[in-house]
This record gives C-alpha cells, structure tokens and sequence, in this order.
C-alpha cells in the first residue's frame, strides 16, 4: 500500500490529490474554478484575490477515495489592501511514508484599461516540500501567475499557468505543469455555468464543467464533470452571515468516492 500511494501522490496528481484542492466548492463543480471569479481560496486562479471585498480565512479537509493515507488539509488567508490582495497558504497531504507540504505567498490586484474594463492579475509562490521515508525529502520553489477578466456583464475569462519555473524535486522528477483557460457565465445570482480546459504537460488534455444553482441566497446546489480522468462532483454550500460551509463528493470512475469539506469566514 506505501509504494502505490507514494506512486500515485507524486506521479500522478491529476489523478486526485490535486482533484482535492481548492475547497469543497471548487470540488463540487469538477473543479472548473478558473473564471471562478468570487471563489476566496484563488487555487484554480490566483487573480481573484484581487476580486476580494474583504478579508477570508479558509480551512479545507478531503480524504480520497476514503483511504486514511490519502487525506488532504489546507489553509489560507486573504487580505485585501490598496495597494492589492496579499494571501497566504499552506497545504498538507499524504500520511507518515510520504508527506507532502505546500506553503503558499499570493499577490494581486486589478487594472483598469479602456473606460471602465478591469484585468486583474494574480502571482503565487509555493514552496513544495516532499519526504519519503527511507529515501529522504526535498523542495522546491514554483511559480504560478494567472490572469480574469470580465468580458461581458454576465461572462468572465481566466487563465492560469502553474509552475512557470519548471520546478523539480532533487534536479530529477517535475511538478505538476499546467495550463487552464476557464469561462464562467452568470445568468444572475442563482445560477453559474463554468467551463475549463486544462493541459497538464505530462497528461492528455482535460475539459471540466460546473453547475451552480441558488434557490436562495443562503442556499447553492452544485454539480461537475470532468474527463482524463472521468470524474462525477456533486456538492453544496450554506452561507450564513460571515460564515459559508461547503461540503462535496467527487466520483472517478475506477477508485470511488472522494468527500471533501470545506469552512470560510468573511468579513
């Protein structure tokens, strides 16, 4: 069990550690958060801190496919200034035979261009950290920038390029390296279809997509796919003053259930 799990952690993340990440929300809707424009944790796209009307900490907990090895936790902070939003992070997953952490420094802010358009544009620094036991542990520093635009009033673009450095654990084995292009359309507060394409250069390209419905606004409903993997998402959120709780489950078609959970406060 240590061998595959070491496996399919570090040479596999599309398959569903990094399918875990970003809160419970972006899970629920298959992970298509890249246009995402009002999503506080910015993993899918570090431009919409800059989006941000206040400040959010959020906590995250998933285990995949419900084995205890697999279990996932994160945390962040967002903090909206005048001169941009700053944001920081830190992510763990794995289990005593592997081990791998994430720290995370963010920055963004808007740019007004034409009469009235705003591009916001976000950077993050993540500092991946690996121990594997009886083989050691090692880091490295990735660079990920991502960009959001809204084009039209009911439709926003976003685009995200992870690991721009080409990070690599000790000089040999890369990081995850990808490219997402995302479309968000919201038709009104109740209702939010999102669409992403991602390519992950050791993988073959994947499309997911995202439904989101408020029946109230304390209330969303959600569901997702997405292919390479075929995965099914299904979840929802519950908004109570400061507080908003997200819960969700994603299928994969071969290795079963994943449940993630998601906590923010804003204010």
């Amino acid at each position: 069990m240590a061998c595959l799990v070491v496996f399919f952690s570090f040479a596999a993340p599309a398959a569903f550690s990094q399918s875990l990440t970003g809160g419970a929300r972006a899970v629920a809707i298959g992970g298509a958060a890249t246009a995402l424009h009002d999503d506080a944790w910015g993993h899918a796209n570090p431009a919409v801190w800059a989006v941000r009307p206040g400040r959010a900490v959020s906590f995250f907990a998933g285990q995949a496919f419900g084995l205890p090895e697999l279990r996932l936790g994160a945390v962040q902070y967002v903090e909206p200034t005048r001169a941009g939003a700053f944001a920081l992070g830190a992510r763990t997953f794995g289990f005593e035979a592997f081990r791998e952490t994430h720290l995370d420094l963010g920055y963004a802010r808007g740019f007004t261009f034409g009469t009235t358009r705003r591009l916001y544009a976000g950077l993050r620094l993540r500092y991946y950290r690996v121990v594997i036991a009886r083989y050691g542990s090692g880091g490295a520093l990735g660079v990920s920038a991502g960009w959001l635009v809204r084009i039209l009033p009911t439709l926003y673009a976003g685009f995200q390029a992870t690991n721009l450095n080409r990070p690599k654990l000790a000089g040999r084995e890369e990081f995850e390296r990808t490219l997402a292009l995302g479309l968000g359309y919201v038709a009104d507060e109740r209702l939010r279809v999102l669409v992403d394409v991602i390519k992950d250069v050791r993988f073959p390209l994947s499309v997911r997509a995202g439904l989101e419905l408020a029946p109230v606004p304390a209330l969303a409903l959600r569901a997702g796919a997405t292919t390479e993997p075929t995965r099914f998402t299904a979840g929802l959120g519950v908004r109570l003053g400061r507080l908003a709780a997200d819960v969700a489950a994603e299928h994969h078609s071969v290795l079963g259930w994943s449940p993630a959970f998601s906590l923010g406060v804003l204010w």
